[in-house]
């Protein structure tokens, strides 16, 4: 009778373990409801020895990306400027899931250059390092963007058109992630993904506090 709580127990355990978004997370608790159900079967007697094989094949397996996942992690130190970027500005991303994304961007100078094209699709996003990015519609100016801002973050979310212009004004240095590059990290790392959009949902709540403060006073 208490056996069959293992079952139960398991099972729960592994629907848990398919609910984490964090990929460590998700090993480590399909480790646990593996051991728990090998111990059930082996509770059971020799015929259900096969059930303990396989689970404790699967143990092993997760339990060696658990440690593997582990040591990665513990084995990434960010450069002292990057340390300072990845706190205030992609503090959703674990370091290494950071380092990855920053290592895929281009690093790009430029002057007086248009990023972006109201009524178009945007090359690419990009993360303002130094300078100044002015998003206009018509001869309006909607805001003013220094650096530690995203610029095209709204379009990659929604996959709508731009609604407005941004131009550099004056020298620029940004880091660009072409659409394309980004549309590979969406169908291949699915949580890279799904932490970058969180750390773009943070950007455009940060630039809606600022704009209401501005109107306010």
């Amino acid at each position: 009778m208490y056996a069959l709580y293992l079952v139960h127990f398991g099972y729960l355990l592994q629907l848990f373990a398919l609910l984490a978004r964090d990929v460590l997370w998700l090993r480590g608790i399909l480790v646990v409801a593996q051991s728990v159900l090998a111990t059930y079967a082996y509770l059971r007697g020799p015929e259900f020895l096969p059930y303990v094989f396989w689970n404790a094949l699967f143990v092993t397996i997760n339990l060696y990306w658990v440690v593997r996942l582990l040591r990665e992690r513990a084995a990434v130190k960010l450069p002292e400027d990057l340390q300072v970027l990845h706190q205030k500005h992609f503090a959703a991303m674990t370091p290494p899931e950071f380092l990855h994304l920053w290592r895929d961007g281009e690093r790009v100078s430029g002057a007086d250059t248009p990023l972006v094209r109201e009524g178009t699709q945007p090359d690419a996003l990009y993360f303002l390092l130094a300078g100044r990015v002015v998003v206009r519609r018509g001869t309006q100016v909607l805001a003013e963007l220094g650096a530690g801002n995203f610029v095209a973050e709204m379009s990659l979310l929604t996959g709508e058109v731009a609604t407005a212009d941004a131009v550099a004004q004056g020298a620029v240095e940004y880091i660009a992630w072409p659409t394309a590059r980004l549309a590979r990290v969406r169908q291949r790392n699915p949580v890279l993904w799904s932490r970058l959009q969180s750390v773009l949902g943070h950007d455009i709540v940060e630039k809606l506090k600022r704009t209401a403060a501005t109107q306010g006073s």
